[in-house]
C-alpha cells in the first residue's frame, strides 16, 4: 500500500523539474554602485547615488516602503479612498515625499530627513532604499529593484 504513494511522490518530484525548464533568469545590471553600500553608516543629510547604463528614464526611490509592482504607475500607490485621487496631478510630489517616495531624473538623491526608526536611543536607526526604473509615464520598467540597507547615525 505504501509503494503506490511513494511512486506517486517520486513522479511528482520528477515532473516538477520539468515545470522550471525554459525559464531564464537574467540579472539586471543597469543600475550599479548604489551608495551608501549595504551596512554603511551615514549622517543626515547625505546623498544616495548610483550609476546607470543603457537606460534613459526616471527613477523612483522608496525609503522603508514597498515599490509599486512591475508595469504599474505611481498612481497605483495611492489608495482608492485617498483624497489625492481627486487632484489632477495625483500623486503630487508632496504626497509621495510624505510617504518616503522620491522621483528623480538624475542618478542621485539628496536626503535631508528620514524618520527615526529606533525603538530606543541605544538601537540602530536602520533604513532601506529601493531604486526602480520609471518610463516617461511614471510606470515601473521591468522587475528589477536595486536595494541598499544602511544605518543613520543620530549622535544622541
Amino acid at each position: 500500500m505504501r509503494r503506490p504513494a511513494a511512486l506517486a511522490a517520486v513522479l511528482a518530484l520528477a515532473m516538477s523539474g520539468c515545470a522550471a525548464s525554459g525559464l531564464s533568469f537574467v540579472q539586471d545590471e543597469r543600475v550599479q554602485d548604489l551608495r551608501p553600500r549595504p551596512g554603511d553608516t551615514v549622517k543626515l543629510p547625505f546623498d544616495l547615488t548610483w550609476s546607470v547604463r543603457d537606460f534613459d528614464g526616471r527613477f523612483a526611490v522608496f525609503f522603508d516602503t514597498r515599490a509599486m509592482r512591475p508595469g504599474k504607475d505611481l498612481l497605483s500607490l495611492v489608495p482608492e479612498d485617498d483624497p489625492c485621487r481627486t487632484e489632477p496631478e495625483c500623486p503630487t510630489t508632496t504626497w509621495l515625499n510624505e510617504r518616503g517616495i522620491h522621483v528623480t531624473d538624475e542618478p542621485r538623491l539628496h536626503v535631508e530627513l528620514l524618520p527615526d526608526r529606533r525603538k530606543n536611543n541605544r538601537s540602530k536607526d536602520r533604513h532601506e532604499a529601493v531604486v526602480v526604473l520609471l518610463d516617461a509615464e511614471n510606470r515601473r520598467v521591468g522587475e528589477a529593484a536595486f536595494v541598499t540597507e544602511f544605518v543613520v547615525d543620530r549622535e544622541d
